[in-house]
């Protein structure tokens, strides 16, 4: 089933290539093949990242707005219940802590509402034009421009596969299953480490349209209308003291009486936190891709060695940032930020896992033995 679905999606490529490009240019083939595989891919990135404001989108046209505001105000004192039996919620005095002896609200604000988005868009274009970058390395342009001329030649070229004759051998690889996440080719990386960015997201969706989360900002406010005049907070001034620090203090970027904040944000897309899911995706990819030493530097302790492992790893400072401003401007419980790494290790494992089962099925067609040794992208 799963091959017959493959099949009809690479007849499907095939027919649209060679309609737009024509049976006999194979090098005007090659980069509407190119061109198709960076829409679906933009596509694919671009609809993932929007899912917070989907979500808004389907909240705000299926369900009656008090109905969710009463549903996202009770799992945020379940959410509270939880963290002060466990003896994490600690966010109301680290936020008068961090008020009285440091402030700078602004840089905080800005950080929130722009660092985020920035910081994650970069990482997911790096990889995306490092593809595309190896695969343009690979095509035999030479050759390919000599086949469109012979009349023996084939109507089409497809770039997928490594058994093209329009690829330079010395560019092909193995089966990215096969082999270690270093050796594996930037585009198998890519498609490795955005198959665990879309997946996180899309579970972090579902916890948006299904566990509608009140963030502490809210809990105390009671004059913050939406964009439809009904009261977004939970007006609880006496339990709850939390500052809502972008509407005290403001950012650089955005406010959240902005009219396009207003129609475009889910008020109660807290948990799980997309922030922390986000920031600690960018930490792994560059831990990733940066690999460790070779054996030569890490035998010789040279200061290069530390040097090399510092910027490696010091990348975690990034999501511990994130959760500190997530946590001290109020919009985020810290519950929400265990909950976007839960997510994150999920997606991971389930993307691992059908590594492992690609891995298994290629070693069982090569050898027979359906429980050979396994090496799998770590």
């Amino acid at each position: 089933m799963k091959r017959r679905l493959s099949m009809v999606f690479k007849n499907l490529k095939r027919k649209i290539v060679v309609g737009i490009a024509g049976p006999s240019s194979h090098q005007r083939q090659a980069v509407v093949s190119l061109a198709l595989l960076a829409v679906t891919e933009l596509a694919l990135l671009v609809l993932t990242f929007c899912t917070n404001f989907l979500s808004a989108y389907i909240h705000n046209t299926l369900e009656v707005f008090h109905g969710f505001r009463l549903r996202a105000l009770s799992n945020a004192l379940s959410v509270v219940s939880f963290e002060r039996v466990t003896g994490l919620f600690f966010e109301q005095p680290l936020q008068r802590w961090h008020d009285a002896n440091f402030g700078g609200w602004t840089f905080w604000n800005t950080y929130y509402a722009g660092v985020h988005p920035v910081v994650t868009i970069l990482f997911l274009v790096f990889i995306l034009v490092r593809m595309f970058a190896w695969k343009l390395t690979c095509v035999n342009w030479k050759r390919m421009n000599e086949g469109s001329m012979s009349p023996a030649a084939v109507d089409y070229a497809p770039l997928a596969s490594a058994d093209s004759p329009y690829y330079a051998p010395e560019n092909t690889s193995a089966a990215a299953t096969q082999i270690s996440f270093g050796d594996m080719t930037p585009a198998q990386q890519y498609r490795f480490l955005r198959a665990i960015w879309v997946l996180g997201a899309w579970i972090s969706f579902f916890g948006f349209l299904f566990i509608p989360t009140m963030p502490p900002r809210l809990l105390p406010v009671c004059d913050f209308l939406n964009y439809a005049g009904a009261n977004v907070g939970a007006c609880l001034t006496t339990e709850y003291s939390f500052i809502d620090t972008i509407g005290a203090h403001g950012s650089l970027l955005w406010d959240w009486n902005d009219d396009s904040v207003k129609t475009l944000n889910n008020p109660y897309a807290a948990f799980p936190s997309q922030h922390t899911l986000f920031a600690a995706w960018c930490a792994m990819t560059w831990i990733m891709l940066m690999g460790p030493a070779s054996h030569k530097l890490a035998t010789s302790g040279s200061v290069r060695y530390w040097l090399r492992g510092l910027l490696r790893w010091g990348i975690i400072i990034y999501p511990m940032i994130t959760v500190y401003c997530i946590v001290i401007t109020a919009n985020h419980y810290i519950a929400d930020a265990l909950g976007g790494l839960v997510a994150l290790a999920i997606s991971y494992g389930a993307v691992y896992a059908f590594y492992l089962y690609k891995d298994r099925r290629f070693s069982y067609h090569k050898s027979g033995d359906a429980m050979a040794a396994t090496v799998l992208p770590y």
